[in-house]
């Protein structure tokens, strides 16, 4: 049967495609039926019985089947792949009944197969630039953050939950309120907001919506701050620099020019002479 023919039956295109996309599948066949040499990874996963380990791309065994999970691929020299194991706790019930559920450590290992963190961790999150970890260990008191060396940049304790991290930020819980810190562990929006939308592991996206007492804003990964740096067009505006307008904001709420534009009360006064609806003129 031609490829052409399998495409005609079934579907078969539109099948494949959503088990690449919707389902995020990875195939399991027998070793002979594999050519590892052709994987672009620097680190292929395969498993003995139902435990994984890790070949290279001369099919040697890097690490032995010992894991549970893995979560991640090693495409770069930087990149870190997340492994799991499983273990089981019993809860003694008030009618004498044990209940058992399965739970999961996490470890970390590097391209080489070497251990970078033991599997001790109920979660682990890496940030985009490879460079980052956001660690929980309720042992320990929670959530930190370290850098991959292993220096603590956010000890424990410090704030209630951290999330992991996406172009230089990351979202904090404190008391019940949310915040933003940077990879320095600076406290880059105040932890005073209602909710602020997950930006995690969404490179595509330039800002997040934050939101306090009912009123929505936008913190923008470029800028650190709560509105984009603004860019005018000097010819129509002349040699006014309104990079540094920014600091009041309501006035013109409710306009395209300030809620997705992002233009000040400041800048809309002065370069648009208070009408927002002059923003359509900029070239």
């Amino acid at each position: 049967m031609t490829d052409q023919e399998i495409d005609t039956i079934g579907g078969y295109a539109a099948n494949y495609a959503e088990l690449v996309n919707y389902y995020n599948a990875s195939f399991i066949v027998p070793a002979s039926n594999y050519q590892v040499k052709d994987d672009n990874r620097l680190l292929i996963p395969f498993m003995q019985g139902n435990k994984i380990g890790f070949v290279n791309r001369m099919a040697e065994v890097i690490v032995k089947p010992q894991y549970d999970l893995i979560v991640g691929e090693i495409l770069s020299e930087k990149d870190m792949t997340v492994v799991g194991l499983k273990y089981s706790v019993g809860f003694p019930r008030n009618n004498g009944v044990v209940e058992i559920y399965n739970r999961i450590k996490y470890g970390l290992l590097d391209s080489n197969g070497n251990v970078v963190l033991d599997t001790t961790y109920n979660d682990i999150l890496i940030s985009d630039n490879k460079e980052i970890l956001t660690l929980r260990y309720q042992d320990f008191g929670g959530y930190c953050v370290v850098d991959r060396h292993g220096s603590v940049i956010v000890p424990y304790k410090r704030f209630d939950w951290i999330d992991g991290f996406t172009k230089g930020y990351a979202r904090v819980k404190f008391e019940n309120k949310w915040g933003i810190i940077d990879i320095y562990g600076n406290v880059v929006l105040p932890i005073e907001y209602d909710n602020i939308w997950n930006f995690y592991n969404k490179p595509e996206l330039d800002s997040t919506k934050v939101i306090k007492n009912g009123r929505e804003e936008r913190f923008y990964f470029d800028t650190g701050c709560l509105t984009p740096r603004v860019q005018m067009s000097r010819r129509q505006f002349g040699h006014k620099n309104y990079d540094d307008y920014g600091s009041n904001y309501g006035e013109f709420a409710g306009t395209y020019a300030q809620d997705v534009a992002g233009y000040s009360d400041d800048v809309i006064n002065d370069a648009f002479d208070g009408d927002p609806d002059a923003y359509w003129n900029i070239d």
